[in-house]
């Protein structure tokens, strides 16, 4: 049983990412929850008149009106299940109060889901959405995967045939390909398993590659899984290439020391994967 969670602010991107998490459910038995988080404070918008939306009355009313979003979403989803879908997919929904990234966070724990599906926004908000809002603190702090899912994303939903695992063959990287494989089993896909690197590997490089690729042909025999080095002074028009030119569907990588994540979440790195292309991005944790 794979237990997803959503996290839905009734945003089309929100929605959108609720889309892919119901057809990667619908590939085993699942239970998918959507959660939307309440807060009582409202921002008010800069250049609007204040309208007391932080009243007693207006909070109860925006209340209400989440809850029904959120039986409604929640419906809507049931009744465009396929069949398959309908058997596979127990399908929930919660209501809590809080700020959501602390509310995501504390159900994550709760419920300890295989995965959290966030929706990301469109190109041209991206790094903001990443870097520094909710998905960006959810990814930093959440003790399971996080699926980063563009709202333009082009991907079929029905197949991921290439998956770019960036890595550079450690320990930590054992762990996250086996989650990684539990994901995609009911896939036909083939997994890179890349090191970028400015420099040409070295012996000990090239046999934490052979030991890591052994251990991959000896545990998952049924998944296609290949280990390359690319080399390149800037990683990321390297990065930016093979994807293009692999035509990758999903990039997943492990969130390890600061130094190296800092590099991979950079906003020219950010700009590119998600502000440019529409990969979704599927980060663990070491």
């Amino acid at each position: 049983m794979i237990k997803i969670l959503v996290p839905v602010t009734f945003t089309e991107h929100s929605v959108n990412a609720l889309t892919y998490a119901l057809t990667l459910a619908g590939k085993f038995p699942s239970t998918v929850t959507l959660l939307h988080s309440f807060s009582e404070y409202e921002d008010i918008e800069e250049g609007l008149q204040p309208i007391e939306p932080n009243s007693e009355e207006n909070v109860r009313k925006r209340e209400l009106d989440a809850r029904d979003r959120l039986a409604g979403l929640c419906q809507s989803a049931i009744n465009k299940m396929t069949s398959i879908q309908d058997k596979n997919i127990e399908l929930e929904n919660r209501f809590e109060f809080g700020y959501s990234e602390e509310v995501i966070l504390k159900v994550s724990k709760e419920m300890e889901p295989d995965v959290i599906i966030m929706g990301t926004k469109s190109k041209g908000e991206t790094i903001k959405e990443l870097l520094g809002s909710v998905t960006s603190d959810v990814m930093k702090r959440a003790e399971v995967p996080v699926l980063a899912v563009p709202a333009n994303s082009t991907v079929d939903l029905e197949k991921l045939s290439r998956v770019l695992f960036i890595t550079d063959f450690g320990d930590s990287d054992y762990i996250s390909i086996h989650k990684l494989i539990r994901l995609i089993t009911p896939f036909q896909t083939q997994i890179h398993a890349v090191r970028f690197q400015s420099h040409k590997p070295d012996d000990n490089e090239l046999r934490r590659m052979d030991k890591f690729r052994d251990y991959c042909d000896a545990t998952y025999r049924n998944h296609r899984i290949q280990g390359s080095f690319e080399q390149s002074e800037h990683l990321m028009p390297s990065l930016e290439r093979y994807v293009e030119e692999k035509n990758i569907d999903l990039i997943a990588m492990t969130r390890r020391k600061r130094n190296m994540i800092a590099q991979l979440f950079s906003p020219e790195i950010t700009r590119r994967i998600l502000f440019y292309t529409d990969v979704p991005l599927l980060v663990f944790h070491a």
